[in-house]
């Protein structure tokens, strides 16, 4: 009897723990997203390429385009409206998590206010857990 009551609270803490560690592990993320997007707004709100291009993940989608270079991106944001609307998404934080290339992401609308524009900047972790800037995209319709 002894023994089934020790198995049985064993689990019961092993789980707990498992739980806690989930749970510490989920905020950390949370948090250093929450990091990572203030350097993010800051770099963007002061059109600072030298910061962007340091927070861009290598391999940088952009407007259909696979593995864009940095000075590409920074020209094409230069093309209309592009620093505008960048800079008011960051503002607005207007989030959407789900998959971008079949790995996990967070998607910042870059036209807020605009029903039929949709644009999406996309942030992912790298392989050491790291967030990066890895794409600005225009899902089509």
């Amino acid at each position: 009897m002894k023994s089934s009551v020790w198995k049985i609270a064993s689990l019961i803490v092993i789980t707990g723990l498992l739980m806690l560690s989930a749970s510490a592990q989920s905020s950390y993320s949370s948090s250093q997203f929450d990091s990572f997007f203030a350097k993010f707004k800051f770099s963007v709100m002061g059109a600072d390429t030298y910061t962007l291009q340091n927070l861009m993940s290598p391999r940088f989608d952009y407007m259909g385009a696979n593995n864009s270079s940095p000075s590409d991106v920074f020209k094409g944001l230069q093309g209309g409206n592009g620093w505008d609307n960048l800079q008011s998404a960051v503002q607005k934080k207007v989030f959407v998590d789900q998959e971008y290339d079949g790995k996990p992401a967070r998607l910042l609308r870059c036209t807020p206010d605009s029903p039929t524009n949709t644009c999406f900047v996309v942030f992912q972790t790298d392989s050491s857990g790291h967030w990066k800037w890895s794409a600005m995209v225009m899902p089509e319709k």
